[in-house]
């Protein structure tokens, strides 16, 4: 049995997801395809335009065996982080072979050669790193300058796109944790991340960023965007008149900011002190959600990361719970598998992976204290908090509670 990986925010499913998933099928030889998938909240620091069930039901329906949702604390996280937790909790499971992913470089020896280089140069490379940060460079910017001219020359296009630099981030995590797990990229065909117009046909691929864009301003565009099965469901929902967004908990993140203003902000996960005197500052101008991250936007701190900051603190997500900085010295960064869904013909996987995981898989909330315990549950806790607080917000009739996760069902397909 070959298993393969992927991992996704599926924001919602396209065409481009469908091409992904066929190619690693076709390219890798795999049995099944498992994916790991952001829950109802995705990395950009944004709610996803729906559910996770939905989106898990996406998924299944255009040949993704099983999907299991990466925890919150990942999935609102910065890009090595985002990737180090789902590679974490892919090689715990001890099932898979392959992790596939796009990239416009399309060449694996490049990512397999940086990646090695940046775990071996660790902490020369982050010293410097750090020192160009301090004077105002991006991220990926500053990590490029501090590898020598020579290599920044060769590993440049890893650093210039979000696909090469989550590409290269897989390829890191897995060197790093001494994985046995193979990565494989091919070459993408969409329309770019950034970019926000859709395909002039349906051969051209469109990028979530824009058909999510289509469903805000001219929803039935979207139709010949996404596979057939995707924009049925798009229909069930609704959502081709009202997709959840960020200014959908204005609200909320008003209210938690009134009543933390006097205490501060700072024991938040990535929010400093500084950052945490903007918002108390800057809070009598709060009008909405995207609006407040626009006020508090700077040269050094890019609207994706006040986004994260917000909404950690929306969640309840603090530093002292999270150990990412460490995650490679952690036995277990991800102690459980929440399974979120599968097709019928994936029970073999399933039962693969009951017998080889060196992390308990959830498949009822309900049942999880009986396998996990203290920062563990926690963690598994926090993700259920996170599920209720995307549930409130979404409409629904006048005395009908908001989904319960404890007993809400897998999907099956």
């Amino acid at each position: 049995m070959k298993t393969a990986a992927v991992i996704a925010e599926y924001n919602p499913f396209h065409k481009g997801h469908l091409y992904h998933i066929e190619k690693t099928r076709r390219e890798t030889g795999a049995d099944f395809i498992l994916a790991v998938m952001s829950g109802d909240f995705v990395q950009r620091g944004a709610p996803a335009l729906t559910n996770k069930f939905n989106r898990t039901k996406m998924a299944l329906s255009c040949g993704v065996d099983a999907v299991i949702e990466l925890p919150a604390l990942y999935a609102l996280s910065s890009a090595e982080f985002f990737a180090g937790g789902a590679v974490a909790l892919l090689d715990a499971l001890h099932v898979v072979d392959v992790l596939s992913f796009g990239s416009e470089a399309g060449e694996i020896s490049l990512f397999e050669e940086c990646a090695s280089m940046l775990v071996h140069n660790h902490e020369e490379i982050s010293c410097r790193t750090r020192k160009l940060l301090k004077k105002g460079c991006s991220y990926p910017a500053a990590r490029l300058q501090a590898l020598s001219s020579d290599e920044g020359s060769r590993f440049s296009p890893l650093f210039s796109s979000p696909n090469n630099i989550l590409g290269l981030e897989y390829c890191k995590a897995l060197y790093a944790l001494n994985s046995t797990i193979r990565p494989f990229t091919f070459s993408r065909r969409d329309r770019g991340y950034h970019d926000t117009s859709l395909g002039e046909t349906p051969s051209c691929l469109s990028s979530a960023s824009a058909i999510r864009r289509a469903l805000a301003h001219e929803p039935g565009a979207v139709k010949n965007h996404v596979p057939e099965h995707v924009y049925e469901i798009l229909r069930e929902m609704r959502l081709l008149t009202r997709p959840v967004t960020e200014d959908s908990f204005s609200q909320l993140l008003y209210y938690k900011l009134l009543m933390e203003k006097e205490q501060g902000f700072a024991g938040y996960l990535d929010c400093t002190k500084d950052l945490s005197d903007k918002i108390c500052k800057n809070l009598p101008r709060f009008t909405t959600f995207t609006g407040f991250v626009r006020i508090l936007k700077s040269k050094e701190l890019t609207y994706t990361r006040i986004s994260r900051v917000l909404m950690h603190i929306l969640l309840d997500i603090k530093k002292q719970e999270a150990f990412l900085p460490d995650f490679t010295r952690r036995k277990l960064p991800v102690p459980y598998a929440r399974l979120l869904g599968f097709r019928k013909e994936a029970s073999v996987l399933l039962k693969a992976i009951r017998q080889n995981s060196a992390i308990p898989l959830i498949t009822r909330p309900a049942h999880a204290r009986r396998l996990l315990a203290g920062d563990d549950y926690n963690m598994l806790m926090q993700d259920i908090r996170c599920g209720c607080v995307y549930e409130s917000i979404l409409p629904r009739p006048e005395g009908e509670p908001p989904l319960n996760e404890f007993s809400r069902p897998l999907e099956r397909v």
